[in-house]
């Protein structure tokens, strides 16, 4: 070992004494070579931060989770203006499929809103016009038949 020649790569049992160390399947050799080659490394990737006897002790496990529980934000309440917008959000929704359902265009056919729509407008002429009792109570209906009256 010691004339310099590199080790010979272990031999199974199966294989004969007389084969030379060349005529197997190559394996690499666990033993390092002396003819290393030097490598230049650009200025760039050399390392030059802290050695490891300056870093602090590797985090415990409680320290880590309320290292993370802290970066993740998980325990922030929510500002005013996330609460207007959240609420904003609701409303302009709301106001849209309002819109959508009674007042958007569609066309003359019948379509999916077109029951809401004559519902809405029987209430809307409900609140708009007076009852037989409260024509009667109020007197409008001798109104009409005296303006009606030739005289």
């Amino acid at each position: 070992m010691s004339s310099g020649n590199p080790p010979s790569t272990p031999r199974s049992p199966s294989s004969s004494a007389s084969s030379p160390p060349e005529a197997g399947p190559s394996r690499p050799s666990m033993v390092p070579s002396n003819s290393a080659i030097p490598l230049k490394k650009s200025a760039e990737k050399i390392y030059t931060g802290p050695s490891p006897d300056q870093l602090a002790a590797p985090r415990t496990r409680t320290q880590a989770e309320k290292y993370f529980a802290r970066v993740a934000n998980e325990n922030v309440l929510p500002t005013r203006t996330n609460k207007l917008l959240g609420v904003g959000g609701w409303v302009l929704g709301g106001f849209a499929c309002f819109y959508m359902a009674l007042f958007a265009d569609f066309g003359e056919r019948e379509h999916v809103f077109s029951p809401v729509r004559r519902q809405y407008a029987s209430l809307k002429q409900s609140f708009f016009t007076l009852s037989p009792s409260e024509r009667q109570m109020m007197g409008v209906n001798n109104v009409r038949e005296n303006e009606n009256r030739p005289s």
